[in-house]
């Protein structure tokens, strides 16, 4: 019997010897694997990534792949993440880099990213040039920052809203019969710098239907179109304005426009859908401020002490 043991102990321990190597062998395996995609990273791909690529993946991406929103489960605000990828795999294929993922959403060939629009050409052949360098970034799991600090420079310090209220020049038209005050010279330098004419004016049945559905949201009724198309004294339209202005509907309308902005609702949407009893007093109040004709500084305030 021992002569039928041996050759079986032999293969055992052949087995054992050559596992041991195995696994011997298998950290220098993912070691080189490690150093050749570090070796990709280099220097120079750093720095076309801080000056071209950075910049555009946060005005474009982080909004559902940075930070803490990870949509589709794919971030791309670290080089881990971006080659582990989402459910649809890896964004980027280094051994193959133009059938990446990346490159085929951005071309929209399979899915279409960023979803309110395509990226202009030149910042596709950016994301382009930098996958085929490898996709260096900074490495680990959060490499880039979702949101950049504000920063304080002289094109930021430029935006409209920092700059001294000025009163521009009027500009020059060819039309002079149609301007009947300076905010039409504007309009109508625009149309004339497009080779465009205005409409003819409205008719007074035009006029009264834009008007209700402008201030109320509602179409007038034909009694009330009547009225204001027979009602020829030189004040009809100033007095239909401030009519609807004084009406309740015209609050509710408008309200709706920044109940709508602060997501207002009467419960908690679908994940916990438990009432929120009192939730209506906002909703008037916000209506109320409209028709009180409430100033919107001091309306802001408001909501910001409120909240």
């Amino acid at each position: 019997m021992l002569r039928f043991r041996f050759p079986l102990i032999a293969w055992v321990a052949l087995a054992l010897l050559r596992s041991w190597s195995l696994a011997d062998d298998a950290p220098a395996a993912s070691a080189e694997a490690e150093n050749s995609d570090a070796a990709a990273v280099t220097e120079e791909g750093l720095a076309y990534f801080e000056e071209h690529i950075r910049p555009l993946l946060q005005q474009n991406c982080f909004e559902c792949h940075g930070g803490e929103e990870h949509k589709g489960g794919l971030s791309l605000a670290g080089r881990d993440g971006m080659l582990a990828g989402g459910d649809t795999g890896p964004a980027v294929n280094l051994d193959d880099p133009d059938a990446s993922l990346l490159l085929e959403a951005i071309n929209y060939q399979s899915y279409e990213m960023p979803p309110d629009g395509k990226l202009p050409q030149e910042q596709i052949d950016l994301l382009t040039e930098w996958v085929r360098r490898g996709a260096p970034m900074p490495a680990g799991g959060e490499a880039v920052a979702a949101h950049e600090p504000p920063q304080v420079n002289e094109e930021t310090k430029n935006h409209w809203s920092f700059r001294q209220i000025m009163r521009p020049e009027v500009p020059a038209i060819a039309d002079t019969a149609w301007v009947a005050n300076e905010i039409d010279a504007f309009i109508l330098a625009g149309l004339e710098a497009q080779g465009l004419t205005p409409n003819p004016a409205a008719d007074r049945r035009q006029l009264v239907r834009r008007v209700y559905y402008d201030l109320l949201g509602l179409p007038p009724t034909p009694e009330q179109v009547e009225e204001f198309v027979n009602d020829r004294s030189p004040d009809a339209w100033p007095r239909l304005v401030d009519r609807l202005l004084e009406s309740p509907h015209y609050g509710e309308h408008w309200a709706r426009y920044w109940l709508d902005l602060v997501r207002y609702a009467e419960s908690n949407s679908y994940e916990r859908d438990n009432p929120k009893p009192f939730v209506w007093r906002y909703r008037d109040y916000v209506i109320q401020s409209f028709n009180s004709d409430k100033p919107y500084d001091q309306f802001v305030r408001e909501q910001l002490a409120g909240d």
